[in-house]
């Protein structure tokens, strides 16, 4: 597994271990590294089959990855310390899990725009990927009419590295995670996640099936948890982090 250790300013700072969406990488964090780094020894890890990893065993699970994670992480230099949990997307599910694994080490774990809600869940369709001999303006195009169906709703937002990191990250993947994704996998988890739960979603996620889903998230996070954290941010999309940086980097700041 291939895991990245970000140099952080802060004396003492707790870990935080972000964890990615399908078909990605830890690229999926670019726009909020730095910023958490302020405070935070933040860790990223590129979940297996993706990005830099090496390919996942069969049969593939979420309980798989998840102690594949936890495996790794024991034998990293933090892997004692109590440490915060942040996971975006199929990461979202991973990052429940972990967080039920870790019990007491985990004090807080952070779902942005998570699968693992089996009905509340949708499947956008996208276009078929380019192939490998496209012309780089038609690869392009493809890549940025999927990225506005799935991940972003601002259309300014998806820029030259948003495109990058979409065309690197698909062409790296291995695990084909959207099955997975729509299991009810980490809504059955919430109630044995001991850490403090906070729920991030855009408005407009493309995944989230609209405000009514939405409302039955939150249902789910307030009932497993009282103090539990639910925040919608408007006119945002699923990649939350990198459509609104500022907001996100706040709220896991706070």
């Amino acid at each position: 597994m291939a895991w990245q250790q970000w140099p952080t300013q802060a004396i003492d700072a707790q870990p935080i271990l972000l964890l990615h969406g399908g078909f990605g990488s830890w690229s999926h964090w670019i726009a909020n590294i730095e910023a958490l780094s302020a405070r935070y020894a933040v860790w990223t890890v590129d979940l297996p089959g993706l990005g830099g990893s090496g390919n996942l065993p069969k049969p593939w699970s979420t309980r798989g990855i998840t102690e594949l994670v936890l495996a790794g992480w024991r034998v990293l230099p933090p892997a004692h310390q109590a440490l915060q949990l942040a996971g975006f997307s199929f990461g979202g599910i991973i990052a429940g899990q972990l967080a039920a694994m870790l019990g007491s080490q985990c004090t807080r774990c952070i779902l942005i725009g998570a699968s693992g809600f089996g009905p509340l869940h949708v499947q956008v369709d996208l276009l078929p990927p380019p192939a490998a001999d496209a012309e780089a303006d038609v690869a392009e195009a493809i890549h940025r009419e999927n990225l506005a169906r799935l991940m972003l709703r601002d259309p300014a937002r998806i820029d030259a590295l948003a495109v990058h990191i979409h065309a690197d990250n698909l062409a790296r993947h291995r695990l084909r995670s959207r099955s997975m994704a729509g299991s009810n996998d980490l809504a059955e988890i919430l109630p044995r996640i001991p850490a403090r739960l906070v729920g991030i979603w855009g408005e407009h996620d493309a995944t989230a099936g609209g405000e009514e889903n939405l409302e039955a998230r939150k249902r789910l996070f307030m009932s497993t948890r009282p103090d539990a954290e639910f925040h919608v941010l408007p006119g945002v999309g699923h990649w939350a982090m990198y459509e609104a940086p500022s907001e996100v980097n706040k709220l896991i700041l706070y």
